[in-house]
This record gives structure tokens, sequence and C-alpha cells, in this order.
């Protein structure tokens, strides 16, 4: 699972059986590593970078995501929804969810993990570059590491292992740039909507209790029409 799984995840407790509960991880260290692997490793994922994988992962990202998804009626529905959803809704969520609590001032209005949130959207555009000229254009490995590391200020082990995942997958890369996008903007429709009435919290409790659809059918779904 390290091929593309070489930071963290999360497992959802399974649709029909939410009670077995889900699971987040953090993927160890290597014992074997050379030091300069593990302090590049940390020095990305360092003490702002840790919080950010836990809201990204957990709450109120995935964790928070799938809990809503996990109710969802009747089961046959909610099954579908687990077979066939949208990657840019549930990867663009959790994106989406942490720019969100960045901007609410979580935590204190730290000016360090504001910067640690920009330098990681930065990740979020370098990521569908990158899986798009690699995929389409064949760019090179060094393309790809320059394009990381010294465009968009990723560690050299976070950069080596972003390129062993996009050789491994195809069109999974870019769904956290489509998604996060695709939010933003319906959270922008919704209020413009709602006007004065608006609540952040009831468009997130009406926006995740359709499950993982398509973000061009939210606005139907919501009311909001075209």
């Amino acid at each position: 699972m390290r091929g593309v799984y070489s930071v963290g995840g999360f497992n959802p407790a399974p649709a029909l059986e939410p009670k077995l509960g889900a699971f987040y991880w953090v993927t160890p260290i290597p014992a074997n590593w050379p030091r300069q692997r593990i302090e590049s490793k940390l020095r990305e994922y360092d003490y702002y970078g840790l919080q950010l994988l836990t809201i990204h992962e957990a709450m109120p990202g995935h964790y928070v995501q799938f809990e809503f998804a996990n109710a969802v009626q009747p089961e046959s529905r909610r099954a579908l929804r687990a077979v066939f959803g949208n990657d840019p809704y549930v990867e663009g969520w959790a994106v989406y969810a942490t720019q969100m609590m960045i901007e609410q001032g979580y935590p204190d209005h730290s000016p360090e993990m504001e910067l640690s949130f920009d330098k990681q959207l930065l990740r979020v555009f370098a990521n569908t570059i990158l899986d798009i000229r690699m995929q389409t254009m064949n760019m090179s490995d060094q393309d790809a590491l320059d394009l990381m590391e010294k465009q968009t200020f990723q560690e050299k082990e976070e950069a080596e292992e972003k390129l062993q995942r996009a050789k491994l997958t195809s069109c999974q890369l870019p769904v956290y740039f489509v998604g996060w996008r695709g939010w933003r903007d319906l959270l922008e429709r919704d209020r413009k909507a709602q006007g004065g009435s608006f609540s952040l919290i009831k468009f997130h409790d009406r926006a995740l209790a359709e499950g993982a659809v398509p973000l061009a059918e939210m606005d139907s779904l919501l009311g909001l029409g075209k």
C-alpha cells in the first residue's frame, strides 16, 4: 500500500454496516530508512502538516463525510452512492474542508498553519499538472521532480513518493483540484441563493447528506437551479 498511501489514509465504515467503524492511519516510517530520508519526510509532515493531514482524512474531512454518507436512505441508494461514488466530490470535500477550517481561524488564526495550507494547496495544483503531463504529454521523471521540488516547494521525499504514486495511478491526482474548485463554487452559489439566511452549517449538512454524487448534480439536489 505504500505505493499510493505513502503518507496516510482513511477507510470508512462499510456502507451497509456503518457500526463496524472507520480507520484513519499515518503510514509509519520504515526502520531502515537513512537519516536524510527521515528528515525530509518530517520536514514535509511537521507539527502543522500532520494537523492538516488529520483534518483532511478525519475531522471534518473524510470521516465526517462518510458518516453522513452512511446515513443515506434507503440502503439501496446508499450502496449505489458507495459503489459509484464521485471522486471529485470525495477528495474535493477534504481539501475544501481543510481550507474552511483555516478560514474559520483554526487554530487561533495561526500564520504558520495558514502558510502550511497554502503550500499544500500548491501541491493540489501540482498534482493536476503532474498527472496530466505524465499521462498524456510524456513528462520526464526529472521534469516532474522539478515541478514538485523547485516550483511548488515540496520536500525531496514527498516528490519522489508522489512520482511513484502518479505512475501507479491515473486520473486520481487531478480530482483534488477539480473537487476543491467544485465545492468552492457550490458554496458561493448557495450563499447567493440563500442571501441573508445563508448558514455555513446548513449548507454543509445539506450537501453532505446527498452522498458522493457528481458535483454538477448538486445544484438541482439542493434546489439552486441553474
